[in-house]
């Protein structure tokens, strides 16, 4: 069992209660407020260095209430708690009297590991213990928090005691979360922390893709020092199965996407070019061990990329952000994967992201055009026509009045609205993390109409669209859903989110940096520095008015299994007409198909032969596909 955040006894009690085994629901709480650490000083001295400070862990939600300092002099301190990479997750500041005094912090403390609390004020002249004095690390807490240490480094880190004594925690009242992670109409599946999916430093970027002859989902999680290859058709179960490492450095930038049944990477690591790796190989590989996975091709036409688009229905594609052509687009003929070939190129400003679609969009002047949108960092938003790859045109281009830097986008389904974020507002300007609506109705003359800003100043990071529906990796406040169909009126909505990083909503570079909404399943993965999560969002805020696949597999409330769970038989209720229905189990193996059937409102299933676990039930018909998932006891 991966370790969430959750106690076993909860994760043991809700697993009855729910298809999946981390509910989004009302939970946790209780315990009693509990006192620790040292009560009085021993040997040390008022202390004038602010740069080291306790570390702890925090077990369950709580509150650290107040804490006993001894000063020399009366005035404001700032505290600050960090976390374990030393960023100030939250600082205050506290009026702190002269000589012994107990301070109240009211601070709200997430589950985690190497936590710390510090002075971040100059001098701060607080008392600290040093040796000979008797210390007895760790000091418990109750059951909530552990004072583990400090952040001395080498033989001393246990023979300091950092200014905060006798420290006070009250339990924290019930929150809504999924496995401890805070949550809105959207659950956990399964997590893996980077060290299980092959090490690196951090993660960054994620994809993924569907195999074509066994049905089964397939995630790419990369990350410093190469690519993790995850199976995630059994969400409840992430497999960690093989590794293409870096093609020569590690990197904090790594970015992929799919064609026909092809990966291909670029990395900002220098001289990376762009690997491209063969999926069909990936179900033949062995379970039972880890395979390191070599490149089907390898194109060197540049070095380092920051990152990489591709128009599936043109079969080109787009690395930017490269040493080549400014930075701007290098467009690279991928028609045959194993044999990528440059195309073109433009050479405008530095693209950090684009998206290259073939335009269906309003304008007449450009139907059936392919179009690419692009987010420049401090040069903001352009469009350019990319029909002709040895003739690119700039067709317009666009800033705004609180332009930090022009990040990432996606365009609307009906190519009307793009959607962008800006990866500095939230630092430069105090803005909440802020999500633009551009109208794009006329290429020529992109507007913005709008914008939805969240309460969280989270910094945004990388979004996608699916009908009505906008999913987000902002950093530090994780995967956020918003419903965006009423942006003709500039505005949108949230309607669900998954918190990664529960400890802090802080404008920093940490947390969720990616996520990939278009699993048939309907299950979403994120990437985020540390984990690679799965989770799953309710059917209440399924995409609406799309027409990606995963909106065909996801919008027909109608089509329903019951009883569920089930025992000898299934209902699957709202279909209709003539069509092909195909079960899958948790391994993505296809254990039931009827093809050409013509049903009237429902289909009873019989389930002889079904182990208990859970399944899936496809349905096609030449209008589109549904799913729905039911459970086998």
């Amino acid at each position: 069992m991966k370790q969430f955040l959750l106690t076993a006894a909860f994760a043991a009690a809700t697993a009855l209660q729910a298809q999946g085994p981390f509910p989004c629901a009302l939970s946790g709480g209780g315990g009693e407020p509990a006192s620790g650490g040292p009560m009085t000083t021993q040997n040390g001295q008022y202390h004038d260095n602010n740069s080291f400070y306790l570390t702890f862990d925090v077990s369950q939600p709580c509150t650290l209430a107040s804490v006993r300092v001894f000063a020399n002099g009366a005035g404001n301190r700032s505290i600050a708690l960090v976390n374990a990479a030393g960023d100030v997750l939250q600082a205050f500041p506290v009026m702190v009297p002269d000589g012994e005094s107990v301070i109240e912090l009211n601070l709200p403390l997430s589950p985690g590991t190497g936590y710390g609390l510090q002075c971040l004020s100059q001098n701060p002249q607080l008392w600290r213990d040093a040796p000979p004095s008797i210390l007895n690390y760790p000091y418990a807490i109750g059951d909530a928090v552990t004072i583990t240490g400090t952040n001395v480094q080498g033989q001393n880190s246990l023979g300091y005691y950092y200014f905060f004594y006798d420290w006070h925690i009250e339990p924290a009242g019930p929150t809504v979360n999924s496995g401890g992670y805070p949550c809105l109409e959207t659950e956990l599946l399964d997590a893996v922390p980077i060290g299980e999916a092959g090490g690196g430093a951090n993660g960054n970027d994620c994809w993924g893709w569907v195999d074509p002859a066994t049905g089964k989902e397939w995630a790419f999680y990369c990350k410093s020092s190469g690519t993790a290859f995850l199976d995630v058709s059994d969400p409840l179960n992430i497999r960690y199965v093989a590794e293409l490492p870096t093609a020569t450095t590690a990197s904090l930038w790594r970015d992929a996407k799919v064609h026909n049944d092809h990966l291909f990477i670029v990395s900002e690591a220098a001289g990376h070019g762009m690997q491209v790796v063969d999926l069909t190989q990936l179900e033949g590989l062995p379970t039972d061990q880890v395979t390191t996975l070599t490149p089907t091709a390898w194109y060197q036409g540049f070095g380092n990329a920051h990152n990489i688009n591709i128009n599936e229905e043109t079969g080109f594609a787009y690395p930017i952000g490269s040493n080549t052509f400014g930075g701007s687009l290098h467009i690279v003929d991928i028609s045959t994967p194993s044999a990528p070939t440059l195309a073109g190129s433009f050479e405008g400003d530095y693209s950090h992201d684009v998206q290259s679609v073939v335009y269906q969009g309003p304008d007449a002047a450009y139907a059936g055009r392919e179009i690419v949108f692009c987010f420049n960092g401090y040069s903001g938003f352009a469009i350019v026509d990319a029909e002709d790859k040895q003739d690119v045109q700039l067709l317009s281009s666009l800033t705004y009045a609180e332009l930090g830097y022009t990040h990432q986008g996606w365009v609307s389904e009906d190519h009307r609205y793009c959607y962008l974020d800006d990866e500095l507002d939230e630092m430069n300007f105090g803005n909440g993390t802020r999500t633009y609506i551009v109208d794009i109705q006329d290429l020529d003359n992109p507007v913005i109409v709008g914008f939805y800003e969240s309460e969280s100043p989270a910094i945004d990071h990388n979004l996608y669209v699916i009908g009505d529906k906008i999913y987000q990796a902002n950093y530090l406040s994780g995967l956020r859903i918003l419903d965006a169909s009423n942006a003709a009126s500039g505005s949108m909505e949230l309607v669900g989110f998954f918190d990664t990083n529960p400890e802090s909503d802080g404008a920093q570079f940490d947390g969720a940096w990616s996520c990939y909404p278009y699993f048939p399943s309907g299950n979403v993965g994120i990437s985020t520095f540390s984990h690679f999560f799965m989770v799953r969002p309710s059917d209440a805020i399924a995409p609406e008015g799309g027409t990606s696949a995963v909106h065909e597999a996801s919008q027909a409330e109608a089509f329903t299994a019951s009883p569920n769970p089930a025992r000898e038989t299934v209902q699957l209720a709202g279909v209709a007409g003539r069509g092909d229905l195909r079960v899958f189990d948790a391994g993505g193996r296809v254990v039931t198909q009827l093809n050409n059937v013509l049903v009237q409102g429902a289909l009873n299933l019989p389930l002889h032969g079904f182990t208990a676990g859970l399944y899936v039930a496809e349905w096609t018909t030449a209008a589109g596909r549904a799913t729905t998932r039911f459970a086998v006891e």
